[in-house]
């Protein structure tokens, strides 16, 4: 059998790639298959040998690049983007009145208000002991008060711990009564518009900073990144939700939507919507003539 020449093995891969263009995704694209591709693709101890070896080394070369530039980041953002996210990221952020709500209501804010609460208190009251030996004080509150520096010249005994009796009764009252009022108005100060226009410009403040950051000190900070640890911890989480059955329905389901859209048109019309039919039948000349001139010479194709 006489060896094909050239001109005959780039006929041969033009009609083969013809043929692939006129062909749909669908005809080479299984879910089924591509999902039992993945179980043996994506085992810890593969993923883990994949990262290593690609992700690791290109990790470091990229921060070790950025390290020595004084490029800024906003260099990597056209002017109209950049305009275009200074103004959507200097709107109002509204925080989510559910969230404000369990937030404010949360134990770690009541102790909070608690306690400064207590304090203000327990301070207006030593300043009026303190300034007050009886005059313009009347009544009853001048008994209390006076009766409040003999409790609070007690050794070791805070204003409100040496109160005892009605008095201390009285400001746990004040301060239990005022709780659920403070705890309203930080929510209504949270929710409020004006909140809402300030944490809008501190986002925007903060976009703009960044952009003003060098490449250099974006790379100092990434590296302060527990790369390690995470590296570890990406195989295992990549197999746990890939065992997942709600993930591997989910999965399954969006390779169907995504082969029923693209198979609508064949290999070809989607290459010419990418623009490349041309580069690609110019790489298979490139590429795949090299490759048929071994096939045709090996023994088994001669063989034929």
């Amino acid at each position: 059998m006489s060896q094909p020449d050239d001109s005959s093995l780039l006929e041969l891969l033009d009609l083969a790639f013809d043929a692939l263009c006129a062909s749909r995704v669908s005809d080479w694209v299984d879910p089924d298959r591509v999902l039992a591709a993945a179980d043996l693709a994506l085992t810890p101890e593969r993923v883990t040998g994949w990262h290593t070896r690609l992700m690791v080394p290109l990790r470091t070369r990229l921060l070790a690049r950025a390290a020595k530039s004084d490029i800024k980041l906003g260099a990597w953002l056209p002017a109209g983007a950049t305009a275009s996210l200074t103004e959507l990221l200097g709107q109002p952020v509204r925080l989510p009145r559910k969230a404000i709500d369990e937030m404010v209501a949360s134990e770690q804010v009541r102790e909070t208000v608690r306690t400064t609460l207590q304090e203000t208190l327990s301070s207006l009251v030593s300043k009026v002991i303190a300034g007050a030996p009886g005059a313009g004080v009347s009544g009853g509150l001048r008994d209390a008060l006076s009766w409040g520096a003999r409790a609070a010249a007690s050794a070791g005994k805070g204003i409100l711990g040496g109160l005892g009796g009605s008095l201390q009764d009285r400001v746990r009252e004040v301060i239990d009564g005022s709780m659920a009022m403070v705890q309203r108005r930080i929510a209504e100060r949270l929710a409020s518009e004006e909140t809402a226009r300030a944490l809008g410009a501190r986002r925007q403040k903060l976009f703009l900073s960044t952009l003003e950051k060098t490449e250099a000190e974006a790379a100092e900070a990434l590296g302060r990144v527990p790369h390690e640890h995470l590296d570890s911890l990406a195989p295992q989480v990549i197999a746990h939700n890939l065992a997942r059955p709600e993930v591997r329905e989910g999965l399954k389901a969006e390779l169907h939507a995504v082969l029923e859209d693209l198979s609508r048109h064949t290999v070809g019309e989607l290459l010419d919507q990418a623009g490349l039919r041309d580069a690609t039948r110019q790489w298979l000349h490139a590429h795949g003539l090299p490759f048929a001139r071994t096939l045709a010479r090996s023994a088994p194709f001669i063989a034929r």
